[in-house]
C-alpha cells in the first residue's frame, strides 16, 4: 500500500466522521439509526474515493490536505498553557 492511498484513506475517514457527527447531532438519531447513517455515508465517500484515487486530482487533493495539516501543526496551532 502507498502512503497516498493511506493518507487518502485518512482523510476520506476523518470527513466520514465529521459527516456522521453533523448527521447525529442535528437529526437526533437513535442507536439503529446512528448505525444506518454511519454504514450509508461509510458506502458513499468510500465510493468516492474508490472512482477518485487514481486521478491527479485526488493526488494533488492529498498533497494539499497533508501540507495544510503540517503547517497548521507546527506552525499556526498555538500551544494551550499547562
Amino acid at each position: 500500500m502507498e502512503i497516498i492511498d493511506f493518507l487518502g484513506i485518512l482523510i476520506v475517514g476523518v470527513i466520514a466522521s465529521g459527516v456522521i457527527e453533523l448527521i447525529n447531532k442535528h437529526l437526533g438519531l437513535a442507536s439503529s439509526g446512528a448505525k444506518l447513517a454511519t454504514v450509508g455515508v461509510s458506502i458513499i465517500l468510500g465510493g468516492i474515493y474508490f472512482l477518485c484515487r487514481d486521478t491527479a486530482w485526488w493526488t494533488t487533493m492529498v498533497g494539499i490536505l497533508t501540507t495544510a495539516s503540517t503547517v497548521y501543526a507546527f506552525f499556526l496551532k498555538t500551544p494551550k498553557p499547562e
